[in-house]
């Protein structure tokens, strides 16, 4: 049982990775018979692994086709930047402004983003709503791999903005909270570029694990 569960992380843990970093191309279908060539371990602890990520939308599983990485779907990101704006906002009109940086720390974010699902994560982080947290991990991980396009097209625009630090270190809420509004308005309406930008197909070497 104890080698059955090793193999299984081994998996999830691999694909996860993966799958958030955009290895796979999107659309692009995951041959169970490759994961296990690659991986070394059997085929039931890579099918568990695979209907597990669909469950958390990671990919899309097709009965009797099989798992495919969800194509890059500007309605779909619209959708998830204006939840991830509305959940930080909310946060931010909400949340203690001068909770600590180590809080932050201690959950591996210290207040550190690059991406639209990062901010929301690390916000997150800074309540002690578990509701939250869990949709914030959720949201990132359906936003992760458009990182790469968002640092492309927003990077100097950001940072120009500057950091959640700066925002919460300035002691006001309406200040932290438009500043969350304009970093995901930004987004939400760029989603075509966006979504060109990241569906892109990666540079990958063969076995990418």
């Amino acid at each position: 049982m104890l080698e059955k569960n090793h193999a299984f992380e081994k998996a999830y843990a691999a694909l996860y990775h993966n799958l958030r970093v955009g290895s796979f191309p999107p659309g692009s279908r995951i041959q169970a018979a490759d994961l296990v060539s690659q991986l070394k371990i059997s085929a039931t602890p890579v099918r568990e692994a695979l209907s597990r990520l669909a469950g958390q939308g990671l990919l899309i599983d097709r009965p009797a086709i099989g798992y495919f990485v969800p194509a890059i779907d500007p309605v779909d990101l619209q959708h998830c930047y204006s939840l991830a704006s509305m959940l930080a906002q909310s946060a931010c009109r909400n949340f203690d402004l001068t909770w600590p940086d180590k809080s932050a720390d201690r959950e591996g974010q210290a207040l550190n983003y690059k991406g639209a699902g990062q901010l929301l994560r690390t916000i997150a982080f800074l309540t002690p709503n578990t509701a939250l947290q869990h949709v914030a991990s959720y949201v990132d991980d359906r936003l992760a791999r458009i990182v790469p396009a968002e640092v492309t097209l927003f990077e100097q625009a950001d940072a120009s903005q500057g950091s959640l630090r700066d925002w919460l270190q300035a002691g006001n809420r309406r200040f932290c909270t438009d500043n969350v509004r304009r970093f995901y308005a930004r987004r939400i309406n760029s989603v075509l570029e966006i979504a060109s930008a990241a569906g892109r197909p990666p540079q990958v070497q063969n076995n990418i694990f």
